[in-house]
């Protein structure tokens, strides 16, 4: 199985397994080559697919397969926040064009029966949904910080390094 393939067995397995009937493992991984763009977007960097379908960094010789670990947590927020907006416009869709049913709740002596607001179904994946945009923001926040190198001018054109301190006494100034 190829990187998109593992990658979407995680995301089916533990975030959302429940819902093979809907998103199988198939729709996953085809979700996640298609929005590779969206991950190198985000991470600033260049992931492309390889003739095997796995996830490699660069071109040529020079290039490393996978991703990290931070790099698959970006790219299943990613599928998360895909999944959220789904499934809000779903609810919303079956709220608008689905059977129309004039009761929510029915009350016979001490039996409800409350049928589910698909309006608040929509509400709380919208609620999961900004979740999701936060946690990305995050990721991708720490991603960027903790990922990139120094930006250092070499040459004539930079500022020349002086060495003000002591080395035996690094409090101490040199005059």
């Amino acid at each position: 199985m190829n990187d998109f393939g593992n990658l979407a067995t995680q995301i089916v397995t533990y975030d959302f397994p429940e819902d093979t009937g809907t998103y199988p493992l198939s729709y996953v991984s085809g979700w996640l080559e298609a929005n590779l763009g969206e991950l190198n977007l985000h991470t600033n960097e260049e992931f492309s697919v390889d003739s095997s379908g796995n996830i490699v960094l660069g071109t040529g010789s020079s290039s490393s397969t996978g991703l990290l670990s931070q790099e698959i947590d970006i790219f299943k927020t990613l599928y998360e926040i895909h999944y959220y907006e789904k499934s809000a416009r779903e609810s919303l869709r079956s709220a608008t064009y689905g059977s129309s049913t004039d009761w929510l709740t029915l009350k016979e002596g001490d039996t409800t029966i409350q049928r589910q607001n698909k309006n608040s179904v929509a509400r709380t994946f919208r609620e999961l949904l900004a979740d999701s945009r936060k946690n990305l923001e995050n990721l991708v926040f720490r991603y960027n910080r903790y990922r990139s190198g120094p930006r250092q001018v070499h040459g004539q054109d930079g500022i020349p390094s002086v060495d003000a301190f002591n080395s035996t006494n690094p409090y101490q100034i040199r005059e």
